[in-house]
């Protein structure tokens, strides 16, 4: 697909429309490569949780891996110091560390090109005779890094505005939630056949496809209570409990969902389901025009104990519920948005306004981005 064609792809939706006037994004930016790639500027202007703080906390430790195609490393050194670095060796270009690690030098695997952990090169090995050679020049540059919540972010802008900045009615709303005592007890990850959108969108139909689509999530919530708030980079949906037993699930919602449900959206792919004593979180990374893998992490504040433990697990098999019915969903509308039949929907003004946001936000980093690359 040429620029001009690529162009008009973008343009076809309007962000300026009210969303009782707008139609969605054409079928074209769920299936398009020319799309997949160009949302890469998207993520790479953005934070990613790139590894949880109790990873992290030990001097000399490390941690490493891989976001839209830029190796990352995130160091602490022996004075706590915590930075975010790029993991490609300036010698031939490969990752200098791989995975976790704990020590005093990152050490490229390659030919032992050694860097501290703020990235300055201390060591290249057979160099001798070499000309014009800068060790300042050759060190690993920098990126930005912040913590927040459970997690350490990074941002491939290393002057980023941080995250409590960014975010700040959403990071008060989880302050007075407590979810500093959480603690994290699992992880899972699926492999999901569709477009990363597809799932983004679900998430944020202002709980439309909830009672249609989640029975068992449907019976522990009170939709009539359900709201949508649009901020900057970032939306949020509540809910209150269900006030009454439901024989469509056996969990207890004044347990699971406590005092409300808040689905936190993050621009672009970060979801957090902060409820009762649960934070369950949801990234999506793209693979692909019609692939994508999301990563859950599940944290409680009580772990120990078989009350607790219990409530745990039968925590995370609701999850699992609700994630498999949501592959789904996605699934099939990623067959649909490939049709020839389909080429633009129209939003449900009252509960889609945090998906017509989402689209009007990538609508101006994807102009932006072509602009360059343009």
């Amino acid at each position: 697909m040429g620029i001009e064609a690529l162009a008009k792809l973008i343009d076809a939706f309007d962000p300026d429309l009210p969303i009782e006037r707008a139609w969605t994004p054409p079928s074209g930016w769920y299936t398009s490569p020319e799309i997949d790639e160009l949302e890469r500027t998207a993520f790479r202007r953005t934070w990613h949780p790139a590894v949880r703080r109790d990873e992290i906390e030990a001097p000399g430790s490390w941690s490493s891996g891989c976001h839209v195609g830029e190796p990352w490393a995130v160091t602490r050194d022996d004075a706590g110091v915590l930075r975010a670095l790029s993991n490609t060796c300036r010698h031939k270009g490969r990752e200098v560390v791989q995975g976790p690690g704990r020590g005093d030098r990152l050490v490229c695997g390659y030919h032992a090109w050694t860097y501290d952990l703020a990235g300055k090169l201390r060591s290249a090995p057979r160099m001798a005779g070499i000309e014009s050679f800068d060790r300042e020049a050759m060190s690993l540059p920098a990126l930005g890094v912040d913590e927040w919540g459970p997690w350490v972010f990074i941002n491939h802008r290393e002057n980023a505005v941080g995250m409590a900045e960014r975010l700040p009615e959403l990071d008060a709303a989880m302050e007075r939630t407590g979810w500093g005592a959480l603690k994290f007890v699992d992880r899972k990850a699926w492999t999901i056949e569709c477009n990363w959108k597809v799932y983004v969108d679900n998430y944020l139909d202002g709980g439309y496809h909830i009672p249609h689509m989640h029975p068992s999530l449907d019976a522990q919530l009170d939709m009539a209570s359900y709201r949508t708030e649009v901020f900057d980079e970032f939306s949020i949906q509540t809910s209150g409990a269900a006030n009454r037993g439901d024989d469509r699930t056996e969990v207890d919602a004044s347990q699971r969902i406590g005092n409300g449900a808040i689905y936190a959206w993050i621009y672009p792919n970060l979801m957090l389901n902060r409820y009762g004593p649960c934070l369950d979180s949801n990234l999506v990374i793209p693979l692909g025009p019609d692939r994508c893998r999301v990563e859950y992490e599940f944290y409680f504040m009580e772990t120990e104990g078989a009350d607790a433990e219990a409530f745990v697990r039968q925590s995370i098999e609701q999850a699992d519920i609700t994630q498999r019915e949501d592959i789904a969903i996605c699934e099939s509308v990623q067959r649909g948005l490939a049709s020839v039949h389909y080429e633009v929907g129209r939003y449900a003004p009252r509960v889609e306004h945090g998906e017509h946001h989402f689209h009007r936000l990538l609508a101006a980093d994807l102009r932006a981005a072509l602009s360059r690359d343009g």
